[in-house]
């Protein structure tokens, strides 16, 4: 019994708060995160970033902004897009599944 430590209260409140500040931490760094990503998204993209980001030749994102099919900014003759818009965009073309078209069918019988 000699070897035995005695109970601490202190010690679990000291080891309880330890955790509660990791924690807190971990969470910080999380909205930092969050927050980083979020400015990525919304921050604007010349026609060569653009074009690299979708994969696209330049000359097919200038025909695609000619003919409003993608959203775009322009100021003067330079042509920007905010990152946050191209994900939408590709978003949008995208093909239901063999299962949700029978859903859909199934849905409307």
């Amino acid at each position: 019994m000699a070897n035995e430590k005695a109970y601490n209260p202190f010690e679990v409140i000291n080891n309880q708060l330890d955790r509660i500040e990791t924690l807190l931490s971990d969470i910080d760094q999380r909205i930092v995160k969050l927050e980083n990503n979020q400015v990525e998204n919304d921050r604007f993209m010349d026609i060569n970033e653009a074009s690299e980001f979708l994969g696209d030749a330049k000359a097919t994102l200038y025909g695609r902004t000619s003919k409003n099919e993608i959203q775009f900014y322009k100021r003067g003759k330079k042509v920007y897009f905010k990152k946050s818009d191209l994900v939408k965009w590709i978003e949008g073309g995208r093909m239901r599944t063999i299962d949700e078209i029978k859903d859909d069918v199934r849905k409307r019988l």
